[in-house]
């Protein structure tokens, strides 16, 4: 299934915790501020250097539930978003297609499934 991935509305919910983009076919998707921290696409969150000097693929930050605070969102030309985390992260890109990949609602996760 193709999903529209042009965001009509982004905002930040901060006393849910939560990241929520009304996509423009009506979709909204509601994303929690630990998981978007703890799937962080950029480089540092993705890969360290092994002790052996080859690189190894990360399952991304140690994020404690309940812990991480959006401090500032920005848009990234017109395909992405860019967090300052509390703790003081500030690298990550998220396009809007890795974000509308990574709604969490039922009907997406099982279209993904598919």
């Amino acid at each position: 299934m193709v999903f529209n991935t042009d965001p009509a509305e982004c905002r930040l919910e901060e006393a849910r915790r939560l990241l929520v983009i009304r996509w423009r076919d009506g979709h909204e998707s509601h994303y929690p501020f630990d998981d978007l921290r703890r799937v962080c696409p950029c480089a540092d969150c993705r890969t360290a250097k092994s002790p052996q000097g080859g690189l190894q693929v990360l399952a991304g930050p140690v994020v404690r539930r309940g812990e991480i605070r959006i401090v500032h969102v920005s848009p990234v030309g017109r395909y992405a978003l860019s967090f300052k985390w509390s703790d003081g992260h500030s690298t990550g890109i998220y396009s809007f297609d890795f974000l509308r990949q990574l709604c969490p609602c039922d009907v997406c996760r099982s279209a993904a499934e598919q």
